[in-house]
């Protein structure tokens, strides 16, 4: 079954989707919506059939980009191209460690390029989500990232993810129950911060070092890093797949990572009010 057909089986039962979209360079793949939980994450808690709620329009899948210091300094004119291309949003970076760019003793840093990327891209129209590269290996070390990620989002809106991105080697050093666990921590932290949780990792990763059907992880959203050209080989559910690296992108030098999902995330986080920290947190 091609992705066209699939799609459109699939999105026949949502409200919200009469037929799939034809979008243009999307990967083969299969696209899985996580609904069999009674949670954040459930869209048919989602009500479509209102007063138009906020959200992506047209129907599904649909197209966005991430990116990091190592696409440079992207302009505002920049960001405005990457809309007009029709990408609906972007996930930005925000902490990882790296001691050359750190003035902290742990190495930690938030990326040089966040705050000038959240203007702009907010600016010219496009949800804005994030990221973080974890290296945790520690609730200690857990807890650290999440401090200066809180640090990073505060004051600002987001309608889309708040994602941990899972998938260094000095992550392999941890057990497969020991890593799931401390992910799961994480995932549960971004969530009473206040935000619409996520796990990023790729393919071969979620195979052999998380147990992503278990309890711990299975009631989070999950965007999957599959560049094969094909539907990615794992049995657990995803909604969101970056299918290459080397996109090229209008208004961005270089790669550009290029993902698509099923998920009209801004309509879903924007109604369960999941857009901002919460005080205290």
């Amino acid at each position: 079954m091609n992705l066209l057909t699939f799609l459109s089986r699939l999105f026949s039962a949502l409200a919200h989707a009469k037929e799939a979209a034809d979008v243009s360079g999307a990967p083969d793949g299969e696209y899985r919506i996580y609904n069999d939980k009674k949670s954040i994450y459930d869209v048919s808690t989602v009500d479509t059939q209102s007063a138009a709620p906020p959200g992506w329009e047209g129907a599904p899948p649909y197209r966005y980009i991430d990116v990091s210091r190592y696409q440079g300094k992207i302009t505002l004119d920049g960001w405005r191209k990457v809309k007009a291309a029709g990408y609906k949003g972007v996930m930005l970076k925000t902490v990882s460690t790296n001691k050359k760019l750190s003035k902290r003793a742990d190495g930690l840093y938030i990326d040089p390029t966040f705050e000038d990327n959240y203007k702009n891209a907010k600016a010219a129209g496009l949800d804005v989500g994030v990221y973080y590269y974890s290296y945790a290996i520690s609730h200690t070390g857990a807890d650290k990232e999440l401090a200066l990620l809180a640090d990073a989002l505060r004051g600002k809106e987001l309608t889309l993810p708040v994602a941990v991105d899972v998938e260094d080697n000095k992550l392999k050093e941890l057990g497969r129950q020991a890593l799931t666990d401390l992910t799961a921590y994480a995932l549960a932290r971004i969530e009473a911060m206040g935000f619409y949780a996520q796990l990023y990792t790729y393919t071969s990763f979620a195979n052999t070092r998380l147990y992503m059907g278990g309890a711990a992880l299975s009631p989070y959203d999950v965007w999957l890093a599959d560049y094969t050209g094909k539907p990615p080989a794992v049995t657990f559910k995803y909604n969101s797949h970056q299918h290459t690296s080397k996109g090229a992108v209008p208004g961005i030098s270089g790669d550009v990572d290029l993902n698509v999902t099923t998920l009209n995330y801004p309509r879903i986080i924007e109604k369960k009010g999941l857009t901002r920290l919460r005080e205290g947190a």
